[in-house]
């Protein structure tokens, strides 16, 4: 079993955040029943800091290509985590 700082670590190399503080955004920038959307705006994001026109010559740096696969844990935790609420209140 992991302890809480190597959870918070993993936490951070894969969302860019604590689970916590990702929850309290999507909280404070999403509407009640939106979140799904919100979910998806962080795909397109990421697909938009990987499109060869956002960087030079069509290449991703390192950096780029990290924080994209950021987003794109952000988006599937929070999908998760409703449907996991949806399932518990089923």
């Amino acid at each position: 079993m992991k302890t809480d700082k190597e959870k918070l670590a993993w936490e951070l190399q894969a969302y860019g955040m604590s689970k916590a503080q990702l929850m309290a955004m999507v909280k404070e920038q999403s509407f009640p029943g939106t979140e799904m959307m919100f979910a998806a705006g962080m795909l397109s994001d990421a697909q938009t800091i990987m499109d060869p026109e956002f960087n030079d010559e069509g290449w991703v740096s390192p950096e780029t290509a990290n924080r994209a696969r950021q987003y794109i844990n952000c988006a599937k935790a929070i999908m998760f985590g409703l449907m996991n609420e949806e399932r518990k209140a089923a």
